[in-house]
């Protein structure tokens, strides 16, 4: 108790330096402990999962002469074939994901709460409750889906439609899913531990599917899982199924150089397959440990840089201590003790300051992270923590004060040095500080000028003043009327350039088949991204033509337009060359009417594609209204005002919502943004966390010189002087930093 006592009046005593090694301490702690809880996270996924190294999920791979590609997606009969011919499939459970638009917690009356655009809807199998240990809260898996229209909710979806009923009472109710009613028969508990089993909604497998006996319809929300019995191997079954692949492969897309296979994808893995949606890159969560890494080291580097500086002032202290026979090991004992209740104070200061960094990062880290609760590695990490800490931060000051002889306390020499060669060990960390902070600094600039290029980079077509519209649901919106009457009553206004209906240049999702030159062999074709749109889509996005006309109506079935890159690939020389000439694609034949210049239609991340554009009056194909409005800002609220007075006249029971187009595009690239952040984030860290090291050292410096300044004042110094003699040594050393950290930085960024 009294060595407890005298180790916090020691640290009252230096106030300063104190408060400057906790505030130190919180931040690289609350920055490192960000880290665990995001890296944490990820690695929990399906761990916990029973049987889990028996569990795979099915996805595609197409072999064709540029080499494999995967597709995390399955054709829908795939489910029924496996189940009905392999007997070494224990369970075989779609995951059919469903778009909803709009659910209707009950069908009493008009006025039930709607809900619209929920996610984490499946249409499953009753085995889905047999692979996934669900704990049923209100009925069984046994009574799942033994009639049409039923769903099963988890938990919290069954609050959030249900909010003033008991989870008992719910099971019986009705949901209405856009025009479907389906019966609850379940609820069950939210899964509490990380799973690649996202589902929140389990509707009945439908009866009825276009697509349900069509193999060539490959769709990304169709996903398999499967359960093999024990010992078994899948290569059979895999090659039975490629077998079948090229029995029903249909004709116009049976090509020489291309087939198609199955694979499996490990659940013990799943959450890290490259081949998989969604899936998280190891390399970015390692990244993410080395930053973390950087910043405990960092501060560990101030406390050092901070306490060994005083050891000179503790000379008196310690020599007296050995006089009176107490050992070495007790003053370590009692020096680690001190650190030990430094970081200890850090770590309480660190909760605040961790609430302040994940309200900064709210956007950047997974949303459901809070959600699951880990308290064995939470309280493993806090004292993993604090002993790495304790330990790191107090080897070099107690490595100095054991060296402390009692005749070095009258002479008060050399207590604060230990030396490598020539180079202080202090000045070498003082370096490596500013190195880490410097290539951060670099890292950001890098970056900001990679998002402004993206931003400010011409992308082959004019995105400024566009917004866009989502064409309404036929059903229940009610929206009937032909979308072409809300364009004709749009374009009578003067603060409205133009409008068009049609899917977007640039945008995350596209359609896409195969193309190849007619007369050609179908090998020698190649996949292109459609694109449907009104015969005015060139004129509002300046899409520059190269050769050829503008689109008609009366082409919507025999004339297309291409871009330079798919005529390239068809092996014509130049645009003109292209005119008129025909190509199959849809088991159609087309005559290019057309040659658009290039565009980038995913992000500049990606290569331009080869697209073909195809007018239409149809509604299904043409996804969007696309509107130009003039280019006085002023008018804008006004023209806003007009749109959805028109909207409201042709739609009544649509919502009237609207999305600015270039900040659609800006969201294309939110993976930079949240880098970005992420990167702003830890230079403003090192950053501060070196000043403050900067800030105690000069200001240790000062104290150490007092007699010195005393008499340059006296001698006639100025301040800026005085100010200048502190820091030249430090300077020197912050510039060799920035001169080692520029080529490590450049080679990062390469």
């Amino acid at each position: 108790m009294n060595g407890l006592k005298l180790t916090l009046r020691k640290l009252w005593k230096s106030k300063l330096f104190t408060g400057l090694n906790i505030l130190g301490l919180a931040i690289g702690i609350s920055a490192c402990w960000m880290v665990f809880r995001i890296v944490n996270y990820e690695f929990s996924f399906d761990k916990s999962h029973p049987e889990k190294e028996q569990i795979y999920k099915v996805y595609m791979q197409y072999i064709d002469k540029e080499g494999t590609h995967d597709f995390d997606g399955i054709p829908m009969p795939l489910f029924r074939y496996i189940k009905d011919n392999f007997p070494e499939v224990d369970l075989t459970v779609p995951l059919f994901k469903r778009s909803v638009e709009q659910i209707i917690s009950s069908s009493a009356h008009d006025h039930a709460p709607a809900f619209i655009v929920q996610d984490h809807i499946f249409a499953t199998s009753p085995d889905y409750f047999t692979m996934v240990p669900y704990v049923w809260l209100a009925g069984n898996a046994t009574h799942a889906f033994t009639r049409v229209n039923e769903v099963v909710l988890t938990e919290s979806r069954a609050k959030l439609y249900f909010p003033t009923l008991n989870i008992q009472d719910v099971v019986g109710k009705a949901l209405k899913y856009d025009t479907t009613t389906y019966t609850i028969t379940g609820v069950v508990q939210d899964l509490s531990k990380p799973s690649s089993f996202v589902g929140k909604e389990f509707l009945s497998m439908p009866h009825q599917d276009p697509n349900i006996d069509n193999w060539d319809f490959h769709f990304s929300n169709n996903q398999l899982f499967i359960k093999l019995r024990r010992d078994t191997d899948a290569a059979p079954m895999l090659q039975a199924l490629a077998k079948k692949m090229d029995e029903i492969r249909s004709v116009s897309y049976k090509h020489k150089d291309e087939r198609e296979f199955f694979a499996l994808a490990p659940l013990s893995s799943l959450h890290f397959n490259a081949a998989i949606q969604n899936h998280v890159d190891k390399k970015i969560l390692h990244g993410l440990v080395g930053i973390g890494g950087f910043f405990l080291l960092f501060a560990c580097i101030n406390y050092v840089n901070l306490s060994s500086p005083q050891v000179p002032y503790r000379a008196k202290e310690i020599g007296i201590r050995k006089t009176l026979g107490e050992q070495p090991s007790h003053i370590t004992l009692n020096f680690l003790l001190e650190t030990f209740l430094v970081s200890v104070l850090a770590w309480i200061l660190s909760w605040p300051l961790t609430r302040m960094l994940a309200m900064a990062l709210q956007d950047y880290i997974p949303a459901d992270i809070n959600l699951y609760a880990d308290d064995l590695a939470v309280t493993g990490f806090i004292g993993a923590q604090l002993l790495f800490i304790t330990l790191i931060s107090s080897l070099y000051p107690a490595f100095l004060i054991n060296r402390l002889q009692v005749a070095d306390v009258i002479k008060i020499k050399g207590a604060g040095k230990l030396s490598l060669g020539s180079l202080s060990l202090r000045k070498i960390l003082i370096v490596l500080q500013f190195v880490i902070a410097q290539v951060f600094v670099i890292a950001t600039f890098v970056v900001g000028l990679q998002l402004k290029h993206m931003l400010s980079s011409h992308v082959g077509f004019e995105k400024e003043a566009v917004l866009n519209m989502r064409v309404p649901n036929r059903g229940f919106e009610k929206a009937t009327a032909d979308p072409f009457l809300l364009k004709q009553a749009l374009q009578r206004y003067s603060d409205i350039s133009h409008v068009s209906l049609g899917h977007r240049p640039m945008e995350p999702s596209y359609w896409g088949n195969y193309i190849f030159k007619h007369g050609d062999a179908k090998e020698n074709g190649f996949g292109i991204q459609m694109k449907y749109a009104d015969p005015d889509y060139l004129d509002l996005f300046h899409i520059n033509l190269l050769a050829g006309r503008k689109p008609t109506l009366a082409d919507s079935t025999t004339g297309i337009l291409l871009n330079e890159s798919a005529i390239q690939l068809l092996g014509f020389k130049t645009p003109e060359e292209a005119i008129s000439k025909q190509v199959e694609l849809m088991e159609q034949t087309w005559k290019i009417i057309g040659v658009m210049e290039n565009f980038n239609s995913r992000n500049l991340r990606n290569q331009i594609n080869p697209i073909s554009l195809v007018t239409t009056n149809k509604r299904g194909p043409l996804t969007t209204f696309n509107i130009k409005l003039n280019g006085d800002v002023k008018q804008w609220n006004t023209a806003l005002e007009n749109i959805e007075k028109e909207w409201k006249k042709i739609y009544p029971y649509a919502a009237f919502r609207f999305e600015f187009y270039d900040q659609e595009i800006k969201n294309l690239y939110q993976t930079d943004f949240r880098l970005a952040k992420i990167i702003n984030l830890s230079t403003v860290v090192t950053l501060l966390l070196g000043c403050l090291g900067l800030i105690g050292l000069v200001t240790l410096t000062a104290y150490q010189r007092t007699k010195e300044i005393g008499i340059r004042k006296v001698l006639g110094s100025s301040v800026l002087g005085i100010v200048g003699l502190l820091s030249r040594d430090y300077i020197k050393l912050i510039g060799l930093a920035i001169l080692i950290a520029c080529p490590i930085a450049w080679w990062s960024a390469d």
